[in-house]
């Protein structure tokens, strides 16, 4: 009797739970899957469904759904509730992250014979994945050392070790992440309800119990309480997992070797205390001054909501930096009172210098956001460019493309803020009466919230004073060469299309 794969039981699960027909994109998209693995893998159902009375209707335009009764549906619940009816099918990339994984924590050399019975594949797929483990590793200067009748291991840094398993559980692997990072639960083993159908999986599970990333979330509060601010989000989860990792590293006897002397420099720095008051709460072993130091600039380094009260890094210097690089903004927008922005200046203090740090420590942390600034708005990326370069002449640091991102939103938000100052006057033009100037109106307010100070009238009251009194004409009708050619003037349709909002867009931006 043919049984199902993972992937299976969880499509089907979807299709039963349908109450419409659904289409492979929007199954994909649920499963995280591509096209064209959701289309392989009912093809491959094809058999089981058979063997249990069941039809599966495809309809080319229409969607995808099962056909069965009410009966057959709970008969085929109680069956995908088994938990002997499946087979396990990994992909290369996520056995990849389950090896990298099992090999970083290992204490002593692996046999690849113990590697193949693990992950229940031949020699050569285990060969291939190390090889893929190999390259990703090396950008945490770790060494995958594959050594004849030794074994195999990596070799590097207790720091580096660290980093690299930090970087992993956060899903830097790959976009195709086995566990995720959340406020509530922690950490999640995306796989953990199959662990029994791999061995693998099964020490994966083992393991990953050992990463208390819930009580960590707390020592994080207390840090935030003893220095007086708050991380941003992701940098709390990020802290937390670091020293839910340090704690574990810290039980199974590995301690940190003697840090970098940048680092050690923190142990005079006040925020070594914060860090220390931290590992007390929930020791994990005896307190070392290195272990100290490790969280210390982890601490520093993590990015703020805010400004604090009093911020760690040398206030003179900083500012400075900060100062000619809101000048620098001011000067490419032609914007002066951009100088005077302390949103911007806050924005760019609590993100540029936690990531030069972060960079002159050699500490990995995840990006902050995910959204890349679109690249219509070339003069913001440009301008962040220019911005990073500075930084690099000032403090040899290189900032990595997703902080020079980070840099652009902050320019384009600063300009954002600056720019409704500017339109002190719209006029509306419209001549289909007052119902459709006051749903025009209503939109273009709902749409654009920077154009609050409308004024709707007709053709006829329009003279010159309130031309050259608008900063901009929205009009539903032609007002003639001579007025379009000397005044910012856009026309559209009343019922305002969505060409009409990409013009007024183009036009703000």
């Amino acid at each position: 009797m043919s049984s199902l794969t993972t992937r299976q039981r969880d499509l089907l699960g979807l299709l039963m739970d349908a109450d419409t027909a659904l289409v492979t994109a929007d199954i994909a998209r649920q499963l995280q899957l591509t096209p064209r693995q959701v289309n392989y893998s009912l093809k491959g159902m094809g058999p089981w469904l058979q063997q249990h009375n069941v039809q599966l209707d495809v309809k080319p335009g229409v969607g995808i759904r099962l056909a069965l009764s009410s009966d057959q549906q709970q008969k085929l619940y109680r069956t995908l509730n088994k938990k002997d009816s499946y087979q396990l099918v990994l992909n290369a990339n996520q056995r990849q992250q389950l090896l990298a994984y099992y090999l970083l924590l290992a204490d002593e050399p692996l046999i690849l014979y113990q590697l193949q019975q693990l992950a229940q594949v031949s020699r050569t797929t285990i060969l291939k994945d190390l090889d893929s483990v190999t390259e990703w590793v090396t950008q945490f200067d770790l060494e995958l050392q594959r050594r004849p009748n030794y074994g195999i291991e990596f070799r590097g840094s207790e720091l580096q070790r660290r980093q690299a398993l930090c970087a992993l559980l956060w899903g830097s692997y790959s976009d195709e992440g086995l566990w995720e990072m959340t406020h509530t639960d922690g950490l999640v083993f995306n796989l953990a309800v199959d662990a029994h159908l791999l061995p693998l999986l099964q020490k994966t599970r083992e393991m990953i119990r050992d990463t208390k990333v819930r009580p960590a979330i707390k020592q994080v509060a207390h840090a935030e309480a003893d220095l007086g601010g708050r991380f941003s989000d992701v940098a709390v989860l990020h802290l937390a997992l670091v020293i839910a990792v340090q704690a574990q590293r810290i039980r199974a006897g590995h301690y940190l070797e003697t840090p970098p002397v940048k680092m050690q420099s923190l142990r005079d720095h006040p925020i070594w205390q914060t860090a220390k008051l931290v590992m007390e709460i929930r020791p994990a072993g005896k307190l070392n001054d290195d272990e100290i130091t490790f969280l210390a600039a982890h601490l520093l380094t993590s990015v703020r909501n805010t400004r604090w009260p009093a911020d760690f890094e040398d206030e003179g210097e900083s500012l400075a930096l900060i100062g000619r690089l809101t000048h620098t903004i001011s000067t490419a927008y032609q914007l002066p009172d951009l100088v005077h922005d302390s949103t911007l200046r806050d924005g760019l203090l609590t993100h540029v210098i936690p990531a030069c740090l972060r960079q002159e420590l050699g500490l990995w942390s995840p990006p902050q956001t995910s959204n890349r600034l679109s690249e219509k708005y070339e003069f913001e990326h440009e301008l962040a460019e220019r911005l990073a370069e500075m930084i690099a002449r000032e403090r040899d640091t290189v900032l990595p493309p997703h902080e020079v991102n980070n840099i652009a939103l902050l320019i384009r938000a600063a300009y954002i803020r600056e720019r409704p100052n500017r339109l002190q006057r719209v006029l509306v033009i419209c001549h289909s009466g007052m119902a459709t100037a006051q749903l025009l109106t209503a939109r273009l307010t709902a749409r654009f919230p920077r154009l609050s100070n409308i004024d709707v009238m007709s053709l006829r009251e329009l003279n010159e004073v309130r031309l050259y009194s608008a900063d901009l004409i929205i009009t539903t009708i032609p007002l003639g060469s001579t007025i379009t050619n000397n005044h910012q003037v856009i026309q559209v349709h009343p019922l305002l299309l969505p060409e009409d909002v990409e013009a007024i867009t183009r036009w703000l931006d």
